[in-house]
């Protein structure tokens, strides 16, 4: 180390410790890391949905606990109270997530508007924290041959908080 940053009349020498490897290690989780998967079609036989699927397939492997929100029967935003069975347990299990992901078909140049009822359904803040603060988020996108992004794009426009 250059001796010009050796000279640090202002600071306690004591105060410094060098690193310890063993600190730097995450502690051991206590559970599984919770992962919410939503898509974004009511087809039976959806691409999104088979995509969704074969994401928690794979991150059950992995060791994560997965929960798959079926978006059947979920009314549109502002058409019910915030305390349907459908709108609770999506909020209740975005809240237990850690982390989420989120697959849309991409229908005329954007996430369908399934994809976009269960986000508007998700509070914008619960106190003063909002319920997606925090937590790692994954978008992907099933597309009918077309090679755009647009669905992805909306997805993390609107997982911004931008809208």
């Amino acid at each position: 180390m250059q001796s010009e940053f050796l000279d640090l009349p202002n600071i306690d020498p004591n105060a410094f410790e060098p690193p310890d490897p063993a600190g730097l290690r995450a502690p051991e989780p206590a559970h599984a890391p919770r992962i919410l998967l939503l898509y974004g079609s009511f087809r039976e036989r959806s691409f999104s949905r088979f995509a969704t699927f074969e994401a928690a397939r794979l991150l059950q492997a992995f060791g994560a606990e997965t929960r798959i929100f079926n978006p059947t029967g979920l009314p549109l935003p502002d058409d019910a109270p915030a305390d349907h069975p459908k709108v609770k347990e999506l909020r209740d299990l975005s809240a237990r997530s850690e982390g989420q992901i989120w697959c849309s078909p991409e229908r005329h140049g954007a996430m369908t508007g399934i994809m976009k009822a269960q986000i508007d359904w998700i509070p914008l803040t619960i106190g003063a924290v909002r319920p997606t603060q925090g937590k790692t988020l994954a978008v992907m996108q099933v597309s009918g041959g077309s090679q755009s992004f647009n669905a992805i794009n909306h997805s993390v426009f609107w997982a911004a908080g931008c809208a």
